[in-house]
């Protein structure tokens, strides 16, 4: 199994094939948070990977809580194993699950993820990536994990609280028509180095 290492500004990171590999801009989250954190913010993270989102996240807030979830159990022993050596296993928790469905009757101030959100038909654009076709694609024009995601997070939301989604740019209004359905509102989209919407914030506190 061939393994590498990935270096952050922060942090570094150990990744495998069989893992989903974290891209450069894995800060924006944190960047996303910064103006609405708030002190013992309880946090779950859904489809962790490599644990890049929550260690990049734990690094920037100590004064949290992280649930980090995966399906995927090999991402989960590399999650486990990059959270220590970062020196952030003791605010991570991992845990197995597919989305919510371990998550059981806990509610969340936040639930950040980078779910699958590509369209299969448009895998010829993106064959330098060599990471898991799970971790990437999804149906529906790459929208039914999000949207998967959405209508069950509200579920494990406290009041006033977040969900936050990287999604592909041109997904932005399909979302925030989806989520005004389950009383979420689209409050603000973080852009990439590119200038594309990226990462959207979505809030309950309607």
């Amino acid at each position: 199994m061939k393994s590498n290492i990935i270096e952050f500004e922060k942090f570094v990171i150990k990744t495998d094939r069989n893992v989903f590999s974290p891209r450069e801009d894995v800060e924006i989250f944190p960047k996303a948070l910064k103006n609405i954190i708030r002190e013992k913010s309880k946090i779950l993270e859904l489809g962790t990977g490599t644990g890049a989102i929550s260690i990049s996240v734990a690094k920037n807030f100590k004064d949290v809580t992280i649930t980090a979830t995966d399906i995927n159990l090999s991402a989960l022993k590399i999650a486990r194993y990059n959270a220590k050596i970062n020196k952030v296993d003791n605010i991570i928790k991992f845990k197995e699950s597919n989305w919510f469905s371990n998550i059981q009757t806990e509610r969340y101030d936040f639930i950040i993820t980078n779910p699958p959100y590509l369209e299969k038909k448009n895998s010829g654009f993106y064959m330098e990536l060599s990471d898991p076709e799970n971790s990437l694609y999804a149906t529906n024009k790459g929208l039914d994990d999000i949207y998967k995601i959405i209508r069950l997070g509200v579920n494990f939301l406290k009041k006033n609280s977040y969900i936050i989604i990287e999604h592909s740019h041109n997904q932005t209004l399909a979302l925030k028509e989806y989520s005004a359905r389950y009383k979420l509102q689209l409050i603000k989209s973080e852009k990439d180095s590119l200038g594309l919407n990226r990462v959207s914030i979505f809030s309950n506190s309607i």
